[in-house]
Parts: structure tokens; sequence; C-alpha cells
């Protein structure tokens, strides 16, 4: 089977679904970092016009790992939609929900009853330790993710179950919005740093519309052979000790855009983004220095 994932997704889709024996159909996202109705029915156009084997299936995070992009409730819609009318599987990772900053959100739930969505109290719940999630399904997978469940893993463990029912507590509850007011915080202050950058296109800065992510893209620009983004981190982390993650573990293996685009995570705090930025600012100036001798 084919299974369509973004060109610009989280790693383990490829690796499992390559594990699994499955075909993969990377999928360009758009110049806002989406995968959308749009994307799908190109791919699948294409597909057909040159009799390429028809997509089975569709897995899609919104928000994003590594992009922080997040569909709105028309885009997501419309992605149901052609997944049914296609008979495109879709599966729908919704593992960041809750940690959006101002955007609608909104679940393949609320569009399809033949849709699967997955989700998990590692992220907004802070429980990522504790290998605790769900997953929604239509009526008719229940008998095979039974089967697969009982061999798998038969049940998360019941301390982690245990602890999890306080998740919903009014207490909990507030602590966790105050999680996301942090990370919201922490967004900000890379992003307006980030914009300081004169050789940094904005419009190759990802939206971080959710997840606690901002994904940048160096541009041609800024890269020179042997000077990508993998270089970029390997120095920062040697030379100011911050640890920014290269996006070759993001992109698809057969493009060329892993060793220009990387990640920045800010679920660490306030504090250490403006540590780790203020660095950043500090090196860029030699990695720019660096990038234009290596042109030469």
């Amino acid at each position: 089977d084919t299974i369509a994932i973004a060109s610009s997704g989280y790693p383990c889709y490829r690796n499992i679904l390559s594990a699994l024996g499955c075909h993969l159909a990377n999928v360009p996202i758009n110049e806002e970092f989406k995968l959308t109705a749009n994307e799908l029915q190109e791919e699948i156009i294409r597909r057909r016009e040159s009799n390429a084997t028809p997509l089975k299936g569709l897995i899609l995070s919104s928000p994003s790992n590594p992009t922080g992009s997040m569909l709105t409730p028309e885009e997501l819609k419309e992605l149901c939609l052609l997944c049914e009318n296609e008979g495109i599987q879709f599966l729908s990772d919704e593992i960041y929900h809750g940690i959006s900053y101002g955007k609608q959100e909104a679940t393949a739930l609320t569009y399809s009853s033949k849709a699967m969505v997955i989700n998990s109290f590692s992220k907004y719940y802070s429980m990522s330790g504790w290998r605790l999630g769900w997953l929604v399904i239509p009526e008719g997978l229940i008998d095979p993710i039974n089967s697969l469940q009982q061999n798998m893993f038969i049940n998360a463990p019941t301390i982690s179950q245990t602890a999890a029912l306080k998740c919903w507590d009014d207490d909990t509850l507030k602590e966790l919005e105050k999680h996301v007011e942090k990370y919201s915080a922490s967004r900000k202050v890379i992003q307006e740093e980030l914009m300081k950058i004169k050789e940094l296109d904005p419009k190759n800065i990802a939206p971080a519309d959710g997840g606690f992510y901002v994904y940048i893209d160096l541009g041609e620009e800024n890269v020179a052979k042997g000077f990508g983004s993998v270089a970029m981190c390997n120095a920062l982390l040697e030379e100011e000790h911050v640890a920014f993650t290269p996006g070759t573990d993001f992109e698809d293996p057969n493009g060329n855009l892993g060793d220009r685009r990387f990640r920045i995570s800010y679920a660490g705090g306030i504090e250490t983004a403006q540590s780790a930025m203020e660095r950043f600012h500090r090196f860029w100036p030699s990695w720019v220095e660096r990038v234009q001798k290596a042109k030469i």
C-alpha cells in the first residue's frame, strides 16, 4: 500500500511505514508549510496520470511537528471530504491539540466518521514519560485494532492511567494553561529575534500556529556545499552550547531541503529561549562569513 505523508513531517511516520513494508508518497507542503486538500489532490492526479499506485492512506499532524503549522477548520474539512471521496484512510494526528496561539483548532471527528484520530497525554498534559494516549477509530476497525493491541502491548500501564485521571481536575487545567502561556511567550521571543536577522526571509519561517516549534528554511543564500543546516547546528552546539535540530530528520530524504532547514523547540522555558536566541545572534555573523567564504 502507498501512504501519503507531508514532505516536512514527523520522522517516525516515514520510519514506521517503511518498516511495515508500505510505500511512501511524500507530498510537498505549500508556502504556508501545510499539506491541504489542494496538495493532496495534485498528488492524486499525478499518480493517476502516471499510472502510479493509488494512495491508500494519509497520516498528517495538525498542529505539525516540525513546522508548527495548523490546518484551519475549513482546510481540515476539505481534506476529510477528499479522503472519503477517494477512498483514502485518513489518520489525523492531533497530539498537539490544546497548544495553539489564537487560531481555531479543529478535529477530523467533526467532519468524518471514517477518519482515525490519535492523541496523547504527552504534549498538552505534559506527561511525555508516561507513554499514554488514545485512538478514536471507525467501528469497522475495532476488531483489527484490538488484535494489534492484544499482541503488541495489551494495555497502557495502570499507574499511567491512574495518574492521568488528575488531568481534568480544575487545578490541573489551570496549571496546563499556564504552560501554554509560557510556550506562547517563548514563541514570541524566538519569532521576534528571528525577524531581526536580515539574511533570513520571513517567508522561510513557518507560522508556528501550534505546538512548541519554529521551523526555518535558511534559503540558498545562507548555505553552501558542506555548510548546510547540519553543519550549522553542529557548530552552534559546539561553539555556543545551543541545540537546534537540523531538518534532515523531518524532510523527504529524496530532496535537498533537509540540509537547508532546522527546527527550534521552545518547550524549555522563556529564559532558555531568550538565552538561546542571544547566543544564536552572537553566532550568526560568523556563520554567514563561513558560507560566503565557501562560495568563493
